[in-house]
């Protein structure tokens, strides 16, 4: 089982890209609980902490595609690091604006600031893994482990959040944000396969968009889809810990939610997979609906354990699909910005359905944000059928 992830761990410079890019993107992980407690501790108010985690989320939607087109342009060093350092000052800003008691539409601007200058990392670490390794098959494996890395990230950094202000502060944690984010970034960018890579130094030619290619275009609409489902079940997880009585269990369930999606990850990772790409994406859609649809009728805290297991199990090998779907549909030349694009809209379709998951719940109760994410899912079954035969034959 172990053979596939060596064969990508065995290349030279591997282990220490995957292990520079999850410190460089831990302040993703860190960000939302990190901005949240903030603003609430300024303003004492849940609802302006809300608006300000969402400025933060959509802003990073709206400019990711144009900082991965600087990153195709410009190389990776030239864009990565200056926008790291910007981001920090916005972070050191948010502080300050924190401490003097700025009102709540300076807190809920600077958090979309901050967001909106967010470094591409992620993309840029499924771009260069395109680029790195040509066999499909190995690709795959990497695409696997990376989307387990990404899992890493949103288990580990509320953890770092909560242990910091439980010591110090919620202005600690956001001071951390920034140091986190510039330091991170350096490592990455010092990455033996990145500064050796054949962006690395930025070709400053000019490039096609990534929205040229139809097929990319095509799997937005699946991607936002599963952004909608996820970030129902999101909400309906900690809705279901409080609607049985165990407001501490919010946090074991969605970790336990990332801790399938791992498991999934590392098991479709090791398989030799036979069948073609786009039929196997549309199949994990219907598995995400099945594994999911349990929740609908959970409870109890216990049932809730087993069933958000179940829930993330396919989660992670979506992702790996999707990837590599990118990787097989992107435009030459426009790889990081293409993979942009796929980041933006999954996180427009986590926005989206929060917000609904939120508020169907009153009207349907605690399963409700559950069944609107199987429909989602099963809607994005569906409109995978369109592009499927473009990407049966490996590019």
């Amino acid at each position: 089982m172990l053979s596939k992830y060596r064969s990508v761990l065995s290349l030279p410079g591997a282990p220490r890209l995957f292990a520079s890019a999850l410190v460089g993107r831990l302040p993703q992980g860190m960000s939302s609980l990190a901005i949240l407690l903030l603003v609430r501790a300024t303003t004492h108010s849940y609802a302006a902490a809300g608006v300000a985690v969402g400025a933060f989320a959509l802003a990073t939607a709206a400019c990711a595609p144009l900082l991965g087109r600087l990153v195709d342009h410009f190389g990776r060093a030239r864009v990565l690091l200056p926008f790291a350092c910007a981001q920090a000052c916005v972070y050191a800003l948010l502080v300050v604006a924190a401490q003097a008691g700025a009102g709540v539409v300076a807190l809920i601007v600077l958090s979309g600031m901050a967001g909106a200058l967010l470094p591409p990392i992620a993309p840029a670490v499924r771009a260069l893994l395109r680029e790195v390794f040509d066999d499909q098959a190995v690709l795959d494996t990497a695409y696997a482990l990376e989307s387990i890395f990404q899992e890493t990230i949103w288990i580990v950094g509320p953890l770092v959040v909560a242990l910091i202000i439980a010591i110090t502060s919620p202005e600690a944690a956001v001071a951390l944000l920034g140091v986190e984010c510039v330091a991170g970034t350096s490592l990455f960018l010092r990455s033996p396969l990145v500064r050796y890579s054949s962006t690395a130094d930025g070709a400053g030619q000019e490039r096609v968009s990534a929205l040229s290619s139809p097929e990319l275009r095509a799997l937005l609409g699946p991607v936002a889809l599963t952004g909608v489902a996820l970030g129902a079940v999101e909400v309906g997880l900690p809705s279901l810990a409080l609607h049985a009585g165990s407001r501490p269990a919010s946090g074991l369930l969605l970790a336990l939610w990332s801790v399938g999606s791992m498991t999934g990850g590392l098991w479709y990772g090791a398989r030799i997979w036979r069948s073609s790409l786009g039929t196997r994406y549309q199949l994990l859609l219907v598995v995400l609906v099945i594994c999911t649809a349990p929740l609908i009728a959970a409870r109890s805290i216990a049932a809730g354990i087993v069933c958000s297991v179940l829930a993330g199990l396919a989660i992670a090998p979506v992702f790996s699909c999707q990837y590599a779907l990118v990787g097989r549909s992107v435009t030459p030349g426009s790889e990081t910005e293409a993979f942009t694009w796929v980041s933006a809209a999954l996180i427009g379709g986590l926005a989206a359905g929060s917000a609904v998951g939120g508020a169907v719940i009153g009207r349907g109760g605690v399963g409700a944000p559950f069944v609107f994410s199987c429909l989602a899912s099963m809607l994005a079954a569906v409109i995978a059928v369109g592009f499927r035969s473009r990407v049966q034959q490996p590019a």
